[in-house]
């Protein structure tokens, strides 16, 4: 191509001179530069937050190969810690590029590409991707191949591919370690009563399967859950298991952390972007965990604009949870066509303590050295009243831990009576497992868990195992990965 075999008159040496000089406006004065360099081509501008023309290319749906050497490629050689250091112990390595040319090709044609990168005098980044197109791919003086590259560029940038849109700090970041977490959680590994799992999940399938019943009704295509209860039964894991669910129907999933960002944005600014990314990509599934700390007496209004205001929320299933619906001001929790259903994760029931057991039992099945009968499972579910299930597993990993160790019977002090299964409460249950170990074990930790309950209750507290419900919010803190505010 004609454009292809001209110089493009020191493009590096203007970008380098006038990045080592005073600017006002880099914008206009790199286009200019660029269209006399270039002229009669049009050269097409094109940000890179909305349009990652390399990331496309990586992806294996066009070729970018570097024009001119290292003297057209000006980059900084970044390193990346891993996610999780037991999965990729070594990180990763990647250029932070600011200055590059490539020949760029995509649909049977090879372009010239530019990309730029520079901060700016109010220290925000400012990037872009320039396609220059030849006389011959012109119609009517418009870029309709650069137009063309554009819309496909920019549909593939605002897809998920393997990740979870999570926002934080003002801006949407496209976070793969939380898409991970979400994509191993199982309803099989959700222990709630069974009756509300059950309507839970077809509260949110049918949601996204009636998209014609409401068009047929004239009824907007959104709806609102809560899901409500104490921290530690079940909240997250089974949003976590939501969001896997709509993942698989090609529902995208976003992730609210807080409206807080740095800088001059105020909360209103962030809870309207929010709303705005996930009626783009709609139909989604927009999540805010621990609605009460979220949604201030100043922002109320605000947020039900949003929610509920002249805006059409259509495809848009919004879940809120909290461990203080009382919190709540009920013209969120209880004014129609805002969140229309509640779900209450109470503290679990013996039964539910019981099929939690169970559940254990099965994962520990493989390992002979543990005697884990029925017998066992029906002795910890009725021993373990007022336990959340964080507690419970709490029980579980920490008797794991004893036993991997070694830890045994004869180890502990025959003195110890706190810790004796003889003289537990209702030992007329466990009387005829007074030999096996594991239950002994499992014992000394609900012994411990229990005083911490009864602690923790005179105090008027509620104690937080670490578990699940910790567990989204320190996968989207630490595994950010991906581009921000696509």
């Amino acid at each position: 191509m004609a454009s292809a075999q001209k110089s493009p008159r020191g493009a590096f040496d203007i970008y380098h001179k006038h990045g080592s000089a005073l600017r006002v406006n880099s914008e206009v004065f790199l286009q200019n530069e660029l269209r006399e360099a270039h002229y009669p081509s049009l050269v097409t501008w094109i940000g890179a937050e909305e349009c990652d023309i390399l990331g496309f290319a990586k992806a294996g749906h066009a070729s970018a190969r570097i024009d001119g050497g290292e003297r057209m490629y000006t980059a900084i050689r970044r390193y990346q810690e891993p996610a999780r250091s037991l999965d990729e112990p070594e990180g990763s390595v990647s250029d932070s590029i600011l200055f590059a040319h490539w020949g760029l090709g995509w649909n049977g044609q090879t372009v010239p590409c530019y990309k730029f990168r520079w901060v700016d005098s109010a220290w925000q980044i400012r990037e872009y991707y320039a396609i220059v197109t030849d006389e011959g791919l012109l119609q009517n003086d418009q870029a309709s191949y650069a137009d063309q590259l554009i819309k496909a560029c920019g549909t593939w940038t605002r897809q998920l591919h393997d990740e979870v849109y999570v926002y934080e700090d003002g801006d949407w970041v496209k976070n793969k370690a939380l898409y991970k977490a979400v994509s191993k959680a199982s309803w099989q590994d959700v222990i709630i009563n069974p009756v509300m799992k059950a309507n839970l999940i077809k509260d949110v399938d049918s949601f996204f399967n009636a998209k014609s019943t409401y068009q047929q009704y004239n009824i907007p295509w959104k709806r609102g859950i809560i899901l409500y209860g104490p921290p530690g039964c079940g909240k997250t894991i089974s949003i976590k298991a939501l969001m896997n669910s709509a993942r698989k129907k090609n529902v995208a999933n976003l992730y609210v952390k807080s409206f807080k960002a740095s800088g001059c944005q105020s909360d209103q600014a962030s809870i309207r972007e929010i709303f705005n990314k996930a009626r783009s990509i709609a139909p989604a599934m927009l999540i805010f965990e621990d609605l009460d700390s979220l949604i201030t007496d100043e922002l109320r209004s605000f947020f039900l604009n949003e929610v509920d205001g002249v805006e059409e929320n259509d495809g848009l299933l919004i879940i809120g949870s909290t461990n203080h619906l009382d919190r709540i001001d009920t013209s969120i929790t209880k004014r129609p066509s805002r969140f229309d259903r509640k779900y209450h994760f109470k503290a679990p029931s013996e039964r539910e303590r019981l099929l939690y057991c169970q559940y254990w039992q099965q994962k520990l099945s493989s390992d002979p050295a543990i005697d884990f009968p029925d017998e066992v499972c029906q002795a910890v579910a009725t021993l373990t009243e007022g336990f959340t299930f964080a507690y419970l597993k709490e029980v579980f990993v920490h008797t794991l831990l004893i036993h991997v160790g070694g830890d045994d019977h004869s180890a502990v002090d025959d003195d110890d009576e706190a810790h004796d299964v003889g003289k537990r409460p209702h030992a007329e249950l466990i009387s005829g497992l007074s030999e096996n170990s594991f239950l002994y074990k499992l014992c000394k930790q609900m012994d411990v868990l229990a005083e911490e309950l009864r602690v923790d209750g005179r105090d008027g507290k509620e104690k937080e195992v670490v578990s699940d419900e910790a567990e989204v919010d320190s996968e989207a803190r630490n595994g950010t990965e991906g581009r921000k505010g696509e």
